[in-house]
């Protein structure tokens, strides 16, 4: 069988090297087809097919080589070579193959197209649709998972789309917490997916909406679930992260008793010495979550994050309503600077624990608690007489669209024309409590 114009390169390299019997395995078994699919091959990867470890270590000079005599500008060896501010080129790394000598820096696992089956739609969001599917081993066990397809074609120019997947993906093979969604491995086909671990129960934000008969939430739950919570951010934290979309949305429920923090497309970062990320232009992002800087300047930290875990806690306890409801956008800011507003306490939440996320929504970044105080703090809320969240003693208030992800230019402070259109409604008991 002739070789594919499009990996020619990679039958010449091996070629070069003495290796050419691992072109059609690698090629195949791999789906490596282009030189930055190499930066998601472990070592194991390269066991599986025959390759000993001296023979991988010349294709990682060769490679590095090849790189050196092609500036790459690809959008994978872009994403994954590292963390830039968004308005800026980032440089690639020196060093191709770099997972075979740095664990760490490499995918969890390459996993076969082929060996990868989708079933029913779980949901969609900006640049990917997430599907039930079922992952066969090598062993030829079956285990469910979640599985993320990019919506558009790798070969196109690196846009916003894919820049967001690729980053997200960067960020979950490094991460390993009980509390934090899993990345299983990342198929290099058309399209690209991500093998997460399922989270077979869905969204916290979906289960604390259910109708009836769904049976309500144990009270002592939700404040478990508030202490998983506290302590994966923490985790974040430590690895130099602010995940800047904490809601019940991205809450998924691995079991009863047991969330997931998920959904790491905004994940950033945190640089320089002040522990902030500034965004760089215009993007969406969850408006009626944010912290007052986030909205004014653009500024991210631990401590914005801190901020949505106090409306996340707020949405836990009203029953998944939506923060700011009625509200439009460019008059949250107003409302929590000018007005000193805050959201009221909900029925259910004791106030120990409306106190603690009044805490979290200090106006000043560094009068907030930090997470690994917050997992502490957790521990002597008490909890009110009611068991059960169940049948809330208000009613539900109108959505306002695209409040959730509004596009906020951060240089210039402005909303772009279509959000500066939505209609503000009436905004009853917004007030603190």
């Amino acid at each position: 069988m002739l070789p594919e114009a499009s990996s020619l390169w990679l039958l010449r390299l091996l070629r070069d090297i003495q290796l050419a019997q691992f072109y059609r395995p690698i090629l195949e078994e791999l789906n490596v087809t282009r030189p930055e699919h190499f930066d998601f091959v472990r070592p194991e990867d390269l066991d599986n097919i025959g390759m000993g470890r001296p023979a991988q270590r010349r294709l990682a000079e060769a490679l590095k080589r090849y790189r050196s005599g092609v500036k790459s500008k690809n959008w994978v060896y872009k994403i994954l070579g590292g963390f830039a501010p968004e308005q800026k080129e980032i440089t690639p790394r020196s060093d191709s193959l770099q997972c075979l000598h740095e664990p760490e820096g490499g995918l969890k696992c390459l996993i076969p197209e082929g060996a990868v089956c989708r079933g029913e739609l779980l949901g969609s969001g900006c640049f990917g649709v997430v599907h039930r599917g079922l992952w066969t081993l090598p062993s030829g066990q079956s285990i469910p998972v979640a599985v993320k397809s990019l919506r558009v074609d790798p070969e196109v120019p690196m846009g916003t789309e894919l820049g967001d997947f690729l980053r997200e993906v960067s960020v979950m093979m490094k991460l390993e917490h009980p509390h934090v969604l899993r990345l299983h491995g990342l198929v290099l086909g058309q399209p690209l997916q991500m093998v997460m671990e399922l989270a077979p129960l869905g969204s916290l934000h979906a289960r604390l909406t259910a109708p009836a008969p769904t049976p309500p939430l144990p009270l002592a739950l939700l404040c478990l679930f508030l202490r998983q919570l506290a302590g994966a951010m923490a985790y974040l934290g430590s690895r130099g992260l602010v995940h800047r979309d904490l809601a019940t949305r991205n809450l998924l429920l691995a079991s009863p008793r047991t969330i997931k923090v998920a959904d790491f497309g905004l994940v950033r970062p945190l640089g320089g010495t002040r522990g902030r990320y500034i965004m760089g232009g215009p993007r969406p992002i969850p408006y009626a979550w944010c912290a007052p800087e986030s909205l004014r300047q653009g500024a991210f930290s631990s401590a914005s994050d801190v901020w949505m875990f106090g409306v996340t806690l707020w949405e836990m306890f009203s029953g998944g309503e939506e923060p700011w409801a009625g509200v439009p956008p460019y008059l949250i800011l107003q409302r929590l600077e000018k007005d000193r507003a805050r959201l009221p306490r909900p029925p259910l939440c004791s106030r120990a624990l409306y106190s603690l996320a009044l805490r979290c929504w200090a106006a000043h970044p560094a009068d907030r608690p930090s997470f690994s105080s917050l997992e502490g703090l957790l521990q002597e809320v008490g909890l009110p007489n009611a068991t059960h969240i169940a049948f809330l003693p208000f009613t539900r208030s109108p959505r306002v669209p695209c409040i959730r992800q509004a596009c906020l230019d951060a240089r210039a402070g402005t909303w772009n024309s279509a959000l500066d259109q939505i209609q503000p409604l009436p905004a009853a008991g917004l007030e603190p409590g």
